[in-house]
């Protein structure tokens, strides 16, 4: 009788094993206990599911079954068996002197051992294996993890006070940079991409008091909580107005006095910066005819300058003033809840920004133009050619310009946005009003839009507007 275990030894010769299930052996050469052992760990390794090595040696055939219950090898046929991945062949040597019958699985003239092999998850020494590289894989990952939590939230409670004056014009990457190198924080850049990613307070420049080793957030509760003195720097306000474009903000700036710097240089500072906000695609992945890359990722706001305020510095903190407030808004949550991301969710805000003057019509011509996206329409929006052409009354020749922010002759968003959009807009854009509108038009000097479902509701509404001047 067999079953799948190896037999013992008996009267000193070699024993074969047979399984009841595959009736297979592997043969290996046992020429030292040492050898065995890695033929062994080898076997582990590169055992195949039926119970054989899925390696053999070259010109050698697969090993024949071994059938018989008495103990005897059956006659070793042309084909040779095959052997376990470091396993060697002697040749044999005719004319020997007489040696004892080979072994189960052997031939004259060469030593083998029979070696079973399992089917399913195999030895104990491969399960003990694969425990090891799990316990590893989990070590380099455990500490992987607590190597950025430290640089978060550092081991240890804060210790000394430090007094740090934040001046007018601070960016995120300046601050964390200051907060870096005077220790408050393990990391400063850590500190400035949680920022970036989560968010941080609107703070005033001044003195702050922190203490060194402190976690990121216990910092930024000090910003948030204000300066123990305002800084006395003399300051002037400026306000970038929504809806306005890059090279109107620059045209802006040629009109404030007492800047240390012109819109060329704010131009500039724009051009040597590749990617701006945390959710603008990479430059040169954007189409042929695109206008300005930057358009839309700088924040309309009141800024406050001093006379050492620099370009460079204020495009730093409207970007940084833009994605803040895209994060407070949940945009990364945008393919969600309006099934684009969070760029193509600020290029509608865009759009919403020169379109509704109302603020009750923001979340309607959001609903618009997502309707028309659905539906595969060309969204058909004028403020998209004004961009373009840079003129408000158009003519049908100027309608027809061949430019990818043409929403009146192609389908789909324009490749960026097409102003700065406020915040009214940017949340109209991520909670579009529910309502089955496909149209909307001007139908009061006060800026009121009529919105409509059919064609037929539209050229009513639009005969509104043509009779009252507001449009052609």
């Amino acid at each position: 009788m067999t079953d799948d275990s190896t037999d013992a030894p008996r009267d000193g010769r070699e024993v074969r094993h047979a399984s009841g299930n595959a009736g297979r052996a592997t043969a290996v050469r046992a020429p030292s206990a040492v050898r065995r052992l890695a033929d062994r760990l080898a076997g582990l390794v590169g055992l195949a599911s039926d119970g054989e090595s899925p390696r053999a040696e070259p010109g050698l055939a697969a090993s024949t079954e071994i059938g018989g219950d008495h103990g005897s090898a059956a006659p070793a046929t042309d084909a040779q068996r095959a052997l376990p991945p470091g396993a060697s062949v002697s040749p044999s040597v005719p004319g020997a002197g007489a040696q004892s019958s080979p072994p189960v699985g052997g031939r004259r003239g060469v030593d083998f051992e029979v070696v079973s092999t399992r089917r399913g998850l195999g030895t104990p020494g491969a399960l003990l294996f694969l425990v090891v590289l799990g316990v590893i894989a989990w070590m380099a990952g455990s500490r992987g993890y607590r190597w950025v939590s430290e640089q978060l939230d550092p081991p240890g409670d804060p210790t000394g006070e430090i007094v740090l004056t934040l001046p007018p014009g601070s960016s995120t990457a300046s601050i964390s940079d200051l907060l870096g190198d005077h220790g408050v924080v393990p990391s400063s850049r850590a500190y400035e991409w949680y920022v970036r990613f989560k968010g941080g307070p609107a703070f005033q420049a001044g003195e702050y008091t922190f203490q060194s080793n402190s976690s990121v957030w216990e910092t930024l509760a000090v910003l948030e909580a204000g300066p123990s003195r305002v800084a006395q720097a003399a300051q002037q306000s400026l306000t970038i107005p929504e809806g306005l474009t890059v090279a109107q903000m620059a045209a802006l700036l040629d009109e404030v006095e007492g800047l240390s710097f012109s819109g060329r240089d704010f131009g500039e500072a724009i051009r040597e910066r590749p990617v701006l906000s945390l959710v603008a695609p990479v430059p040169r992945v954007l189409p042929d005819g695109v206008i300005e890359p930057a358009e839309g990722q700088l924040f309309a706001d009141t800024y406050f300058f001093d006379s050492q305020t620099s370009a460079e510095q204020l495009v730093a903190l409207m970007v940084d003033r833009l994605d803040a407030v895209l994060t407070e808004l949940g945009y990364d949550d945008a393919p969600r809840r309006v099934g684009l991301t969070p760029y193509e969710a600020l290029i509608v805000a865009s759009m919403i920004e020169r379109e509704a003057q109302r603020p009750e019509d923001r979340a309607k011509v959001a609903r618009v133009i997502y309707n028309r996206l659905a539906r595969g329409w060309s969204l058909g929006l004028d403020a998209t050619v004004v961009y373009v052409v840079g003129e408000s009354e158009l003519t049908a020749e100027l309608l027809a310009v061949n430019s990818p922010y043409n929403t009146r002759v192609l389908v789909g968003l324009p490749p960026t946005p097409i102003a700065t959009p406020g915040r009214a807009s940017l949340e109209a854009a991520l909670n579009p009003t529910d309502g089955p509108w496909m149209y909307f038009v001007l139908t009061s000097p006060d800026g009121t839009l009529s919105f409509s479902e059919t064609d037929e509701e539209f050229q009513r509404d639009k005969a509104v507007c043509q009779e009252l001047g507001l449009c052609g």
